[in-house]
C-alpha cells in the first residue's frame, strides 16, 4: 500500500511538472509567433524592403536552422542508440537542403506544374519519414530514413525530367499543393504532440510546437510560393519553427551527454570500489602469505628432526617425503605455475614470486629427497617412488596403491606428478569424503606413455557426464573450490606432452582421473 501510494505521488509530480513546462514552452512559442506577424506583416515591411529577396533569404535561413538541427539529430540517434533521432533527421535534411532551397531559388523563377510537382512528391515522402520516425521499423534500423531520402530523390528527379502536360499545367494553378502541405505538416505536428503527451516528454512536445509552427506558417504561404503577397510572415514563421525544433533537438543531445556523463561517473565510482576490494584482498593475501611462510619454516624444521632421529626405514621414508613436498612446494615458489598457465612472457618479472620463500625451503644437497637414480636426468623421476612418498603422507586416509613393477622412467619433473596428484588427492577428499581412494600407477595403453590413475567411490561426474572437459573455473558449487587446481595441473600435464582426463567410474560408482605421461625413449 505505501509503495503504490508514493508511486502515485510521483506519477503526478512528474505529470505536474510535465504540464507546467508544455505549458510554459507553448506561451512562448505562442508570443514569438505574434511578436513574427506583427512584425512582418505586409503594412511594416511593404515599401522598406524587398520581399521578394528577403523571401528567399529567409527561406535559405531556414534551411540552415533545418540542416543544423538534421545534424543534431543524428548526433543524438548515435549517442543513445535509439534510431528515432536519427529518421527525423533524414526527414529534416531532405527538407533542408533540397525543398526549401528548390522552393526559394528554382520553383519561385520557374513555376511550373512539372517543377511543382517534383517538390510535391519529395514532400510527401519526406512527412512519411517523419511519421514513421514516431516508431521506426525495425527491419530498417536508423539507416531506413536515408533509403527513403534516396527513393524521394530519385522519384524528384524522374519527374523532373518529365515535359509539361495538362496535369500539371492544371497543378500550376491549382490550390492542391499548398492543401497537401497544409495537411501533410499539421497531421506530423499533432501526431509529434500526441506523442509528447503520452510520454510526457516536455522535449518531444516541443519538437510537435515546432512543426506546429512550420503548419500554422503554411496559412501564410505554400511551400511553392507565388508571388509575396504576405509579406515575411511565411518564411519568419517558418525559421521559428525550424528554431524551436532545433532548441528541442538540442535538449536531447544534452541530455544524452549528461546521461553519458553519468554512467561514467557510475564507472568510475565502480572502478573505484573495484581498486578498494583489490586493495583490501591484497592486504589479506599478504597476511596469509606471511602465515604460510610460518608454517613452511615449521616444515622444514620438522624435515631437520627427523633427519637427526633413528635410522628406523619408515622415518626414512617420511623424511623423504617430506623432504620431497618441501622441494615441490620451493619450486613453485621460485617457477610458479600460473606463469606458465598464463603464457606469461615473462615469469620471472611475475610479483608472486619471492625468493626469500624459496630460500626458506632450501634446505642445502644434505636434505634432499631420495633420488630416482643416478643416470636420470633432473628432468626425470620415477613414478613409483612418487606415488608411494605421496600415499605415506597421508597415512591417515583410505588410500591404497597399486604400482607395476618395471614401469618406465617419466620424461618429466617430478614435481608435475607430485602437484597434480596431490590436486587430484585434495579432489576426492572434498568431493567423496571418507571414501576408500585408489593411486594406481601403470604402463600406458599408447606405447611410451605411464598412466597415472586416481579413483574414488564418490558421487561421480555431476549430471551424468561420462568425461569432462577441464577448463578455468569449472567446478562443483556445491562442493566449494575455486577450479583452478584441475585446470592447472590439466595445464602442467599438456606442457610435458601428456594429459588429464576425468570420467566416470562404474562398479562403484565414483570418479576416476587418468594422468598420462610420456616415457623417456
Amino acid at each position: 500500500m505505501a509503495a503504490g501510494s508514493f508511486s502515485g505521488v510521483l506519477g503526478r509530480h512528474r505529470r505536474a511538472r510535465f504540464v507546467a513546462g508544455h505549458l510554459a514552452d507553448l506561451l512562448v512559442v505562442v508570443t514569438l509567433c505574434v511578436v513574427v506577424v506583427a512584425v512582418t506583416r505586409p503594412q511594416v515591411v511593404d515599401g522598406r524592403i524587398d520581399v521578394g529577396i528577403a523571401t528567399a533569404v529567409l527561406t535559405l535561413v531556414a534551411a540552415a536552422f533545418g540542416s543544423a538541427a538534421a545534424i543534431v539529430a543524428l548526433v543524438t540517434g548515435r549517442l543513445t542508440g535509439d534510431p528515432r533521432p536519427s529518421w527525423f533527421g533524414a526527414a529534416l535534411l531532405l527538407y533542408a537542403v533540397v525543398l526549401l532551397p528548390m522552393s526559394a531559388l528554382v520553383v519561385q523563377n520557374n513555376p511550373d506544374g512539372v517543377a511543382r510537382l517534383a517538390v510535391l512528391s519529395m514532400l510527401v515522402i519526406g512527412l512519411c519519414i517523419l511519421i514513421a520516425a514516431l516508431r521506426p521499423p525495425a527491419r530498417l534500423g536508423a539507416w531506413g530514413g536515408w533509403a527513403l531520402i534516396a527513393v524521394a530523390l530519385a522519384v524528384g528527379g524522374t519527374v523532373a525530367l518529365q515535359e509539361e502536360s495538362r496535369f500539371t499545367t492544371l497543378l500550376a494553378g491549382s490550390p492542391l499543393t499548398s492543401l497537401v502541405a497544409q495537411a501533410g505538416w499539421a497531421t506530423v505536428a499533432v501526431l509529434f504532440l500526441l506523442d509528447g503527451y503520452r510520454r510526457q516528454s516536455r522535449v518531444r512536445a516541443r519538437l510537435g510546437l515546432g512543426l506546429l509552427v512550420i503548419a500554422v506558417s503554411q496559412l501564410y504561404r505554400t511551400v511553392v510560393p507565388s508571388e509575396p503577397a504576405t509579406g515575411l510572415a511565411y518564411p519568419s514563421l517558418r525559421i521559428l519553427g525550424m528554431a524551436v525544433v532545433l532548441s528541442a533537438l538540442l535538449a536531447m543531445a544534452l541530455r544524452a551527454v549528461s546521461r553519458l556523463q553519468d554512467d561514467y561517473d557510475r564507472l568510475q565510482e565502480t572502478l573505484g570500489d573495484a581498486t578498494l576490494l583489490l586493495e583490501r584482498a591484497a592486504g589479506q593475501a599478504a597476511e596469509r602469505d606471511h602465515e604460510l611462510r610460518n608454517g613452511l619454516a615449521g616444515l622444514a624444521g620438522a624435515a631437520y628432526l627427523l633427519s637427526h632421529g633413528s635410522g628406523d626405514p619408515q622415518t626414512g621414508q617420511l623424511r623423504d617425503a617430506v623432504l620431497s613436498e618441501l622441494g615441490r612446494l620451493r619450486e613453485m615458489l621460485e617457477n610458479p605455475v600460473t606463469a606458465h598457465v598464463e603464457d606469461r612472457p615473462d615469469p620471472a618479472a611475475d610479483p608472486m614470486i619471492d625468493e626469500r620463500d624459496a630460500a626458506l625451503l632450501d634446505l642445502g644437497p644434505r636434505f634432499g629427497p631420495a633420488a630416482a637414480g643416478p643416470a636420470e636426468p633432473a628432468d626425470s623421476h620415477r613414478v613409483d617412488v612418487v606415488l608411494r612418498q605421496l600415499v605415506s603422507l597421508r597415512s591417515e586416509l583410505p588410500i591404497s596403491l597399486a604400482v607395476e613393477e618395471g614401469l618406465p622412467v617419466v620424461a618429466a619433473p617430478d614435481t608435475v606428478t607430485r602437484q597434480v596428484v596431490t590436486n587430484l588427492l585434495a579432489n576426492c577428499d572434498r568431493h567423496a569424503h571418507g571414501s576408500p581412494v585408489e593411486v594406481r600407477g601403470r604402463n600406458a595403453d599408447e606405447p611410451g606413455f605411464v598412466t597415472v590413475e586416481v579413483r574414488d567411490e564418490g558421487p561421480g561426474l555431476p549430471d551424468g557426464q561420462d568425461e569432462l572437459v577441464i577448463t578455468r573455473g569449472v567446478h562443483d558449487e556445491n562442493a566449494g573450490g575455486s577450479g583452478l587446481g584441475l585446470h592447472i595441473s590439466a595445464q602442467l600435464a599438456q606442457e610435458y606432452g601428456g594429459e588429464l582426463v576425468l570420467r566416470t567410474a562404474h562398479d562403484p560408482r565414483g570418479c576416476v582421473a587418468v594422468l598420462t605421461l610420456p616415457a623417456v625413449t
